[in-house]
């Protein structure tokens, strides 16, 4: 039996990660399979993030050799710095390369805030403060209400690598605080785990959460037509 009979699925991730790939495999459905393909980000900064979007298409290239259903640029920093549609510009611009269909980490994210029907969020993110600026006015042109926005200042992106899920866990928590209260609670940063601790904070905050590769996964399943629930990844995953 070929491996990914139900769906096989392209992702392209930071070069410098494995985390977001890793959680991928461990909930995969059976019949899912994935091919990688990986970029160069040489810092989470402006200048860093237009090297990696540069390579988008060579990285889409390679994945469509494996006959994959669906390619997922993840890093969700290198759409929204750019603005508001620039998402829909590189979905297009990978479909027209390699004639397979194409979703974005940050759309993938406003999608599933829209599938909660949250209007209010609070933001934790592994981002500088500079970021965080234009992601706050990237969400808010999409009708939502950014609360609160928390970043770890994180520049050099294997940083990310090295906290555990748990660290996740209190930045959702902090986020929350800062907002006071809000619809959802969103985690940002595909190298940074969640899947271990996201069920605990959904519940011990009474808040929906959405993080990045929680949100990607449930998006990319969807895309192939697949309506499977994956026990433990939250609310998102029983509304859509």
């Amino acid at each position: 039996m070929m491996l990914g009979w139900r769906a096989r699925i392209g992702q392209m991730r930071p070069a410098t990660a494995i985390e977001g790939a890793e959680e991928w495999r461990s909930v995969a459905p059976v019949g899912v399979a994935f091919a990688d393909a990986r970029t160069i980000v040489p810092r989470v900064d402006d200048e860093g993030l237009k090297v990696m979007m540069g390579q988008v298409l060579e990285a889409a290239r390679q994945l469509a050799t494996a006959k994959v259903d669906l390619i997922v640029q993840c890093g969700a920093p290198g759409t929204f710095l750019r603005g508001p549609g620039h998402d829909e510009d590189v979905c297009a611009e990978i479909q027209k390369t390699t004639g397979i269909p194409a979703i974005t980490m940050m759309g993938a994210q406003m999608d599933a805030l829209k599938a909660l029907g949250a209007k209010t969020v609070a933001v934790g993110t592994i981002y500088t403060d500079e970021v965080n600026k234009k992601m706050a006015s990237y969400m808010e042109a999409y009708g939502f209400s950014v609360k609160s926005m928390i970043g770890l200042q994180i520049t050099d992106p294997f940083d990310a690598s090295v906290h555990d899920a748990d660290s996740a866990y209190r930045l959702g928590k902090q986020a929350l605080k800062e907002a006071g209260q809000a619809d959802a609670i969103l985690i940002s940063c595909g190298t940074y785990r969640t899947f271990a601790t996201l069920p605990y904070l959904e519940m011990d905050t009474r808040t929906p959460v959405i993080s990045s590769n929680q949100a990607t996964l449930w998006r990319a399943l969807r895309a192939c037509g697949l309506p499977d629930q994956i026990p433990n990844l939250g609310k998102l995953w029983t509304v859509a």
